[in-house]
């Protein structure tokens, strides 16, 4: 993932207050995300792997 410069993309929620691309009103400022765990088959089974630590 590039460190572009991103802007606040409102249609993604993210409640993680200690990854350095939330935004306020609880949004994700990344300019693009990547899911990650390639073998999930639920929700819980999955995780951000744009996150990184403010």
């Amino acid at each position: 993932m590039s460190d572009c410069k991103c802007e606040t993309n409102y249609c993604i929620e993210c409640s993680v207050s200690n990854c350095k691309y939330h935004a306020e009103n609880d949004t994700c400022s990344a300019g693009k995300i990547k899911v990650g765990n390639t073998t999930a088959s639920t929700i819980s089974e999955t995780c951000c792997d744009t996150f990184k630590m403010k």
